[in-house]
């Protein structure tokens, strides 16, 4: 159970790093659309490329949060039944709702992952008059999976470290 808990904090470490510098992304989001608010509003020149540049960095933003969010449990739930599990419960629960996470983002991968090397393979641009290239950000999708993979595989092998030190509590 000792590997389960590194190969655990290790990913969790990393969700940790990615989802903190990530947030430094709203910054430039801030800036971003700050200039376009002074640059349209006190000079009269507004620009082509903020909103459209602001919405990339929420992107990229969002696809290193999400699994951050997981690892510390901080997305919406409905714990109508939850609330109610013993401790044992909760954790089989946990591990349930993560092998689902698992199926979900692969499939968002494989979609995600066909859509981005397409946009990537004919060098698709922005229909509009700033025109950048998209595929960056459309592979923020194939990227933002594999992360939540890897956390639902963390947190799986927490789940199993929990439950095996229960059981080892219950056994004694």
């Amino acid at each position: 159970m000792h590997v389960l808990q590194k190969i655990s904090q290790f990913i969790t470490a990393m969700s940790t790093f990615l989802g903190k510098a990530a947030s430094f992304f709203l910054i430039g989001f801030m800036c971003v659309l700050s200039y376009e608010v002074i640059a349209r509003y006190g000079f009269n020149s507004p620009t082509i490329w903020a909103h459209e540049l602001a919405g990339f960095l929420l992107a990229f933003y969002l696809a290193l949060t999400g699994p951050w969010l997981l690892s510390r449990g901080d997305h919406v739930n409905v714990d109508i039944l939850y609330a109610r599990y013993s401790g044992r419960k909760k954790t089989i629960a946990d591990m349930i709702n993560n092998l689902i996470v698992i199926f979900f983002f692969v499939v968002v991968f494989l979609i995600g992952m066909r859509y981005a090397m397409y946009s990537y393979s004919i060098g698709q641009t922005s229909h509009t008059v700033w025109g950048p290239p998209v595929w960056p950000v459309k592979f923020c999708i194939p990227l933002s999976a594999v992360l939540f993979i890897l956390q639902a595989i963390a947190n799986i092998c927490e789940a199993l470290v929990k439950l095996t030190r229960t059981n080892e509590v219950g056994a004694s």
